[in-house]
């Protein structure tokens, strides 16, 4: 027999239970950032914009899809959406159509988001939006 073999009914009861402890800790440490993580961001969202100053007409919307934490848009409205959300939930992008680019910051809760949003080049202006998660 080697001289480290053991087997299980050599080991004491106490250490077993030590062990039993150990693997149980180790397994809820692997658990708890899982159920601590914050929201998916992840899905498709209707964004609405609204104009506050400048001389954009509006009211605009946008359907945008985040995959990862990527904004992209979510194809139809002809405009080129793109950013990243953080596991906060601050977003920051921008939409591009033609020549316009959009600049747009702000929050996404867990279905639901708002922030601001403007417009610089030949006609300048800004507003908020705000978007809901579809389904």
């Amino acid at each position: 027999m080697p001289p480290f073999s053991t087997s299980l009914s050599s080991i004491s009861p106490v250490l077993t239970a030590k062990l039993a402890a150990l693997a149980l800790t180790v397994a809820c440490a692997a658990i708890a950032p899982a159920a601590a993580a914050e929201p998916s961001f992840d899905g498709r969202w209707s964004v609405s914009a609204t104009v506050e100053d400048g001389g954009c007409t509006g009211p605009y919307r946008y359907p945008i899809v985040i995959r990862a934490g990527v904004v992209d848009d979510d194809g139809g409205s002809g405009a080129d959406a793109s950013g990243r959300v953080g596991e906060d939930g601050r977003i920051v992008g921008s939409i591009k159509s033609g020549l316009a680019s959009i600049a747009v910051e702000g929050q996404l809760r867990a279905s639901a988001g708002s922030g601001r949003w403007t417009l610089a080049g030949p006609i300048a202006c800004s507003g908020r939006w705000t978007a809901s998660k579809a389904g």
